[in-house]
């Protein structure tokens, strides 16, 4: 790629960085949305992530998540985890560096394009590159494929689809070596499995080739077809069939398919594409979440006609104006084939999503920037058109700036986008939903409230109206209103029984009322049902350190241990899990084990405190008892106003002949800071010892 670097290019592609990174940057200190809590927190990153840091790998990856699910994209996602953690900022700065690099490759893709396949002067290829990489880099639409944490399968598969392309025009040239000719198709085959293993949708990318070899493929310029079709496309194709073979469950699917064909749903897609090209061109209204009609008939049927007749318009131009063919044929076909595995007849939960658009939008940013060059900057005949074009070009550009940065405000809070969403898609539940989430995340009930409310009095799925119920539980819970939330518990599980959520606040609820064994009951069902959940979600861990706790007051060690070594699997660093470890430890006899555990506890006051006095009662057992001396005197230190270390240190004055006056202060204290009844009778039984 070397030879098609100059000053130019170097220049545009320091401004490109330069104006991605200023328009990107409020959004990389942004939170989490949607399911990147799932897909982040629960499902891959915590699980894994820690097995880099620890070195412990109990589940393996390939277990949860196999060849046919993302692999590439899952592992990338461990892989910032292990750097960052749960911090958004490295998540959200690697999904900015993908778009900076896939704008990069649309660059030079474009401009060979014109330079060799249509025979163009540098120049007007430079210009139309130049043209398209902006007009790609700075499209709002593209705003959620980077801003939307979990959209990197997008991001990533587009990346490593146009590589994959980019690596096989290099390679196809006349004059290139046999051995850089076969790297560059080894690096093309290998971006192709990349572009899959982020994102099954990419095995178009045969389909989308062939489409480029027959439109630009043709000059004397490029290697003849039967030494490509030799060389390149018989491995390509078999490495296509190696990944469908992977991808898919072929028999199963295809009897899916067969029976999911839905011709209703399939002419809904023709007003899909039609408003996918409208966001694409008029990136305005845009929203996270669109409500399609359920019909095809619409008052916005009149649009679809309009757009067939374009259609229809572009492909005559196609055929009787050989020299803009190539780019009509290869523009209109691009955004059609690649769009096509998220379009179609066979149904999907999603009719239209922005981040479906982000690699068709190529075909259609190419052929405007092509088209705009042509006929308004290269115009020769009229310095006026010239004048007024350029000035046209810059205001659209600055209007595109504009329109992004609004965009990409939207996305620093997810109250806010999903009000956005919500004002924008009125009649779309699942942002309902949402929005209570995040309202309760930022401990806004009443909002919260008022939105489920809402949700609950609509004609929302069982799924919804269940996780509504589960929701207003949480929100009664926090009032320590116990009867209400009992109600919306139990009113969720009788809506959807399979729906491990309420079984797992209810659990919650009885064991904060004491009923440990209901409680113990909720829990074992919230954790069967999440392990046969249709959506394949792992158990949270909070359900694991919760579960643990509770089997610890029951006595049920083995249990306990078994539940809290999952809980330590996801979060390793966790002072809670260690300290429940340790008084499990210490529980069983392993008392080496046990003070090893509160070693790890980390430096919250409240743990500390209680782990310095939980070793000191340890170090009593073993009658070191100045170890033990040493012990309460720091967790007192710590937690001055901890009762437990205050009786232990009274006690143990008194039992190994201390100061006495030591010992009546410290017994004093405690019985100031006790609420409990049981509590007082102890400590006034430990001071009759006094004289």
């Amino acid at each position: 790629m070397g030879i098609y670097l100059n000053n130019s290019k170097t220049v545009f592609l320091a401004l490109l960085l330069l104006i991605i990174s200023l328009l990107y940057s409020s959004t990389l200190h942004a939170p989490f949305n949607y399911d990147d809590e799932v897909v982040i927190k629960h499902e891959t990153a915590q699980q894994f992530g820690s097995s880099f840091i620890t070195g412990k790998t109990e589940v393996g990856f390939t277990t949860i998540y196999p060849f046919r699910y993302r692999h590439l994209f899952y592992s990338s996602l461990v892989l910032n985890y292990a750097l960052g953690e749960l911090h958004p900022f490295g998540y959200h700065l690697v999904n900015t560096t993908l778009h900076f690099f896939t704008s990069i490759v649309i660059f030079f893709i474009a401009f060979i394009t014109i330079e060799k396949g249509l025979s163009l002067n540098r120049k007007d290829a430079l210009s139309i590159a130049s043209i398209t990489a902006l007009f790609f880099s700075l499209n709002p639409v593209h705003s959620e494929t980077v801003n939307y944490i979990s959209a990197r399968a997008v991001g990533m598969s587009s990346f490593f689809y146009l590589s994959a392309f980019l690596s096989f025009i290099l390679g196809s040239f006349r004059e290139r070596k046999p051995l850089s000719r076969f790297l560059f198709y080894l690096l093309s085959l290998t971006c192709f499995l990349a572009s899959i293993l982020s994102k099954e949708t990419a095995l178009t990318f045969p389909i989308a080739l062939l489409l480029y070899d027959v439109c630009f493929m043709r000059k004397d310029c490029w290697l003849p077809l039967k030494k490509r079709l030799l060389f390149f496309y018989l491995p390509l194709f078999s490495c296509g069939i190696f990944a469908i073979l992977e991808v898919l469950s072929l028999q199963s699917m295809i009897i899916h398919w067969w029976q999911s064909i839905n011709i209703e749903y399939g002419l809904k897609q023709i007003h899909v594409i039609e408003y996918g090209v409208r966001l694409i061109l008029f990136p305005i209204g845009l929203t996270f979440d669109y409500n399609f009609p359920n019909t095809f008939f619409t008052t916005n049927t009149f649009f679809i006609p309009a757009f067939l007749f374009a259609l229809g318009i572009i492909l005559i131009l196609a055929l009787y104006f050989p020299k803009t063919r190539s780019m009509l044929s290869f523009c209109t076909f691009w955004f059609l084939i690649t769009l096509a595995p998220t379009n179609s007849i066979l149904p999907r939960s999603d009719l239209l999503s922005e981040r479906n658009l982000y690699l068709p939008s190529f075909g259609i940013i190419f052929l405007i920037a092509f088209a705009i060059y042509r006929i308004v900057l290269a115009n020769r005949n009229s310095l006026m058109v010239k004048k007024i074009g350029t000035y046209c070009i810059v205001m659209f550009f600055f209007l595109q700036v504009i329109l992004l940065h609004e965009r990409n405000l939207i996305y620093r809070s997810n109250t806010i986008l999903w009000e956005d969403t919500l004002k924008k898609s009125p009649g779309k539940l699942r942002a309902l939903h949402n929005l209570s989430h995040f309202y309760m995340a930022e401990k806004n009930y009443a909002k919260a409230f008022t939105t489920l409310q809402a949700l609950i009095k609509s004609e929302a799925s069982p799924h919804y109206l269940s996780y509504a119920h589960s929701n207003l539980g949480s929100i009664y819970l926090q009032m320590e209103d116990y009867l209400n939330a009992e109600k919306q518990f139990k009113s969720g599980i009788n809506i959807k029984p399979s729906l491990p959520t309420n079984h797992f606040n209810l659990g919650s609820l009885l064991a904060l009322q004491g009923l440990n064994l209901k409680a113990k009951k909720s829990y074992d069902k919230a954790e069967d049902l999440y392990k046969n959940y249709r959506w394949g979600y792992l158990i949270p861990a909070e359900l694991y350190i919760n579960k643990a706790r509770l089997l610890l007051k029951l006595g049920l060690y083995d249990e306990a241990e078994s539940s809290i070594n999952n809980y330590l699997n996801r979060a390793p660093s966790s002072g809670s899990g260690h300290f429940i470890q340790a008084k499990i430890y210490s529980a069983t006899g392993r008392l080496d084990q046990a003070l090893h555990e509160y070693d790890q506890v980390g430096n919250e006051p409240r743990l500390k405190g209680e782990a310095h006095n939980n070793k000191a009662l340890i170090f009593i057992k073993k009658k070191y008892f100045k170890r033990a001396l040493k012990e309460l005197n720091q967790a007192i230190s710590i937690t001055p106003n901890l009762i437990d270390a205050h009786y232990n240190l009274g006690n143990l004055l008194i039992q190994t002949n201390g100061d006495l006056v030591k010992s009546r202060w410290h017994l004093k204290r405690a019985l100031e800071l006790t609420t409990s009844d049981a509590s007082a009778n102890r400590i006034k039984s430990a001071l009759s010892f006094l004289p």
